[in-house]
C-alpha cells in the first residue's frame, strides 16, 4: 500500500514536485520479483538482479500473452478486489488474459487524471451529460473499459447507456442525444460506433455545442471495419462537432494507464507536444517505449518497433510490459499507433514469454 500511495503522490503532484520516476517504478518491480514467481523466473532467466536496478528501461517485461498463461500477481487470490479480463475469445473462454488488482486507487487515480486532461479540460464533470455505447459496469464487472468509464460517468450531470454488449438499442440512443441540453461526452468503442452509423443511415444527431466522443477499441470480427480517418469523419457529421472533437483512446487491460489523441486540447488552445495533432499523449507515469521485435532494445528515434510500457500504476501485477503492438515514436513524444505485428509473436516476446513459463 505505501508503493500505491507513492504512485498516487505522483500522478497528483506537479512535474516538479514528483518522485524521480525511475526510482519508483524500480521499487516496484523489486517488490514484484520477490512477490510473483513467474516475475522472478523472467528476472533470472535474462540475468537482472532486482536488488541492483535502477534503470526503468532495464526492468524485464512481461510479454501481454502472459496474462493469459499464468497469475501474475503479488497477492493472493483471496484479495482480488477485481480481476479485469481481455475481451478476445478466438482461443476459447479458459485463453481469456487476466489482470488482478487488489487495490484499484491508483488505477482510479491514474484514469480520472488523463481522461480529464483529454476529455474535458475545458469544463467540470457535472457540467456534462455521459451516453455510453458500451455496457454498463454491472453487465461487464471484468472489463477495464467499463469501469473507467463508470468512474468518468459517476462524476457527470447524467449517464445513460444504449449498448448491452452485443445490441444496440438505436431508439434509445436517438432519444438521449435530441433530448440532452448540455454538452455530452458520447463514448463508445469502434464496432459499436459503426453498429450505430449502420443503424442510423443518413439520420444525423446533432449534439449541444461543446460535446465531444471519445472513441476505443478495434473491431474483432464484430462490424465491418473503417479505416481511423473514415471513422473520425462520419462521426464528426454524424453529431456536428469537429473532428477535433473525437477523441480516440488507447488502453489494454493488462495496463493500468491510458493514452489520448491530444486533438481536443489542440483545438481548445491548451497546451500539447508538438506534432500530429491526432498522435496519443502518454501520461507522466507510463513510459512507452518502441522496441525491436527480435532483442526488445530500443530501436532509433523515428523507427518502428514494438511498444513496451512502463507503467506505474500497475502496482499490483507487473510494471513493465511488452506488446506485440506497432508503434512510431514521434515528434513531442507522441505515439502513432501502427496495429498489431502481424503473423506469430515476435521473436522477442516470444522468447521473453519462454522464460516466464519455464
Amino acid at each position: 500500500m505505501s508503493l500505491h500511495a507513492r504512485v498516487q503522490a505522483f500522478i497528483a503532484a506537479t512535474p516538479e514536485g514528483r518522485e524521480p520516476f525511475d526510482g519508483l517504478a524500480c521499487d516496484i518491480a523489486r517488490h514484484q520479483a520477490a512477490l510473483v514467481p513467474a516475475v522472478a523466473r523472467l528476472f533470472e532467466a535474462e540475468g537482472v538482479d532486482a536488488e541492483r536496478l535502477r534503470d526503468a528501461d532495464a526492468i524485464p517485461a512481461v510479454v501481454t500473452d502472459a496474462f493469459r498463461h499464468r497469475r501474475i500477481a503479488t497477492h493472493p487470490e483471496a484479495q482480488d478486489t477485481r480481476v479485469f479480463e481481455t475481451s478476445g475469445t478466438s482461443l476459447g473462454e479458459e485463453q481469456r488474459g487476466r489482470h488482478p488488482m487488489r487495490d484499484l486507487g491508483s488505477y482510479v487515480a491514474g484514469a480520472l487524471a488523463w481522461g480529464e486532461a483529454h476529455l474535458w479540460p475545458d469544463l467540470p464533470p457535472e457540467e456534462l451529460a455521459f451516453i455510453g455505447l458500451v455496457a454498463p459496469e454491472d453487465l461487464a464487472p471484468r472489463s477495464s473499459l467499463t469501469f473507467m468509464l463508470a468512474r468518468f460517468a459517476e462524476r457527470m450531470a447524467s449517464a445513460s447507456y444504449h449498448w448491452d454488449g452485443e445490441t444496440l438499442d438505436v431508439a434509445a440512443f436517438e432519444a438521449a442525444t435530441t433530448t440532452t441540453a448540455r454538452p455530452t461526452l458520447v463514448a463508445g468503442t469502434s464496432f459499436a460506433f459503426v453498429h450505430l452509423l449502420d443503424s442510423l443511415g443518413d439520420t444525423r444527431l446533432p449534439l449541444p455545442p461543446g460535446s465531444r466522443v471519445m472513441q476505443t477499441g478495434g473491431f474483432k470480427g464484430r462490424s465491418r471495419e473503417i479505416e481511423a480517418t473514415t471513422l473520425r469523419r462520419e462521426l464528426a457529421e454524424l453529431f456536428a462537432i469537429p473532428e477535433a472533437m473525437i477523441v480516440a483512446e488507447y488502453g489494454m487491460t493488462e495496463l493500468s494507464s491510458q493514452l489520448y489523441q491530444i486533438s481536443l486540447r489542440r483545438h481548445l488552445g491548451l497546451p500539447t507536444p508538438s506534432g500530429d495533432p491526432f498522435g496519443y499523449a502518454a501520461p507522466p507515469w507510463l513510459r512507452v517505449t518502441a522496441v525491436d521485435p527480435v532483442s526488445l532494445q530500443p530501436v532509433a528515434p523515428g523507427e518502428v518497433g514494438l511498444a513496451r510500457f512502463v507503467d506505474l500504476a500497475n502496482v499490483d501485477s507487473a510494471v513493465a510490459i511488452q506488446t506485440a503492438d506497432r508503434i512510431r515514436l514521434g515528434q513531442g513524444g507522441l505515439v502513432e499507433l501502427l496495429g498489431r505485428a502481424p503473423g506469430a509473436l515476435p521473436r522477442g516476446c516470444s522468447l521473453a514469454l519462454e522464460h516466464l513459463l519455464s
